[in-house]
């Protein structure tokens, strides 16, 4: 078996993703596959390569309208620091010309923009927060690693290696049984706050009395479980979230600040 495999050809069949938002990294960055995504009824976001060649066609905010027809990245942003940059880019793909935002938010840490690219219409300031998002996958992935033993898998069988993933996945979708019954016993911020990583620790310490639920689902063990998951339900979001928002919370704020 390949030991590597291409991000681009893990990419789900794209007919699936019609009305949903992909958030995806520079892996499968590919003017293909954001016109596939478009003509599918999807909606996209995903950073930018530094390399790319983007012709500014229309400037929404941030530059001077004089740089229409220049290329985006090969610009000097040293006197823009601060400022949210939006355009639009063209280009010409397969005889389609394709139109879609540029979205530039300022990086105190590198000095210097992060680039990202969208056919979603929401509002400019709420682009890089979206795309934030796309870490809570990598936190779910991290969880199934450190505490479901995804990644203690010593046999190079291949039906070995398929079952102990598909248990590792079981054991992942289980513990959205923890989160939803956890989620109904704290408050609204903390809800915002709850952590996968935490939810598949938990499941953990809970596991036999799944176990036994599973193995006889009497009323009796359906009780005892959901005893303990409302006993540790304050152990399934940071506590030092009033301190440090999270991205669940900062892109509530942010909706909830575009509501007034």
């Amino acid at each position: 078996m390949p030991t590597k495999t291409h991000d681009r050809k893990c990419f789900p069949a794209v007919e699936l993703l019609k009305g949903k938002l992909v958030i995806f990294d520079l892996g499968y960055w590919d003017y293909g596959l954001l016109y596939a995504i478009e003509k599918a009824g999807g909606l996209f976001l995903s950073r930018l390569k530094s390399n790319a060649v983007i012709p500014i066609a229309e400037v929404v905010q941030g530059l001077s309208h004089a740089l229409v027809g220049q290329a985006l990245l090969s610009l000097d942003f040293s006197r823009k620091r601060g400022n949210i940059i939006e355009v639009f880019t063209t280009k010409l793909y397969d005889g389609h010309l394709l139109r879609y935002r540029v979205i530039g938010f300022w990086n105190p840490v590198e000095k210097g923009y992060h680039w990202y690219i969208t056919n979603l219409m929401a509002a400019a300031y709420l682009i890089y927060p979206l795309y934030r998002l796309r870490w809570q996958i990598e936190l779910i992935f991290k969880a199934c690693k450190n505490s479901l033993n995804a990644n203690q898998i010593t046999s190079g069988d291949e039906n070995i290696i398929e079952s102990l993933l598909l248990a590792s996945i079981a054991a992942h979708l289980s513990s959205h049984t923890l989160f939803e019954i956890g989620t109904a016993q704290v408050e609204e911020d903390q809800q915002l706050a709850m952590s996968f990583q935490r939810v598949a620790k938990l499941a953990v310490v809970l596991a036999q009395d799944f176990i036994l639920f599973l193995l006889n689902s009497s009323r009796e063990h359906f009780d005892n479980l959901l005893h303990k998951i409302k006993l540790f339900a304050n152990e399934m979001f940071d506590p030092n979230y009033k301190k440090r928002e999270t991205s669940l919370m900062r892109i509530n704020r942010l909706l909830l600040e575009g509501e007034v």
